[in-house]
């Protein structure tokens, strides 16, 4: 019963917040076109409601997936973005901070229940910043030489692929084992 309740309140919560950012976005566009700001071919316009609306469902439905599987927000947000033409760069840049996010609250939960293994946290967090940082140098020049952003959305393709076909192949090699 408690937490039908709790569940109760923290959706109409989360209905009054999306309607206040809803509106609060109308306007701030509204303000845009009345002093004449130049929108650029591919900039999201907010047009109606109905289309922040439409951003807001497809983030909830990728927000529950992401929940659901354990995996990062950016992963599923990726694509997402790319629909509604964002800058490659801009869309990675975003992932990669909703990942940070996501990672450091799992992190937080299990110093704060004793669990997290410090040395297993230490080595891989070391490998993910020199991994991260050797990618990005290595984008950027890729970028600087050949003025081509699509190579961001290859790789995202890539490894979103291979996440979907890793899943259930280690699915079915664990239930062999067993």
């Amino acid at each position: 019963m408690a937490r039908s309740i709790v569940a109760t309140i923290f959706a109409i919560l989360m209905a009054g917040l999306t309607w206040m950012q809803v509106n609060r976005i109308n306007k701030v566009h509204r303000d845009k076109e009345q002093y004449g700001y130049k929108f650029a071919p591919n900039d999201l316009k907010f047009e109606s409601i109905g289309k922040i609306v439409k951003l807001s469902v497809f983030c909830l439905i990728a927000a529950s997936l992401c929940g659901f599987t354990g995996i990062a927000g950016g992963m599923v947000l990726g694509p997402l973005f790319l629909s509604y033409h964002m800058v490659p760069q801009v869309m990675a840049g975003t992932n990669q901070y909703i990942t940070m996010v996501a990672s450091l609250a799992t992190a937080f939960q299990f110093v704060y229940i004793g669990d997290l293994l410090w040395a297993y946290a230490a080595f891989f967090g070391a490998m993910t910043v020199t991994a991260a940082f050797c990618g990005l140098k290595a984008l950027n020049i890729y970028l600087a030489k050949s003025g081509k952003q699509s190579v961001i959305a290859i790789v995202l393709t890539f490894c979103l692929t291979f996440a979907l076909i890793s899943l259930p192949l280690n699915y079915l090699i664990k239930a062999k084992a067993e």
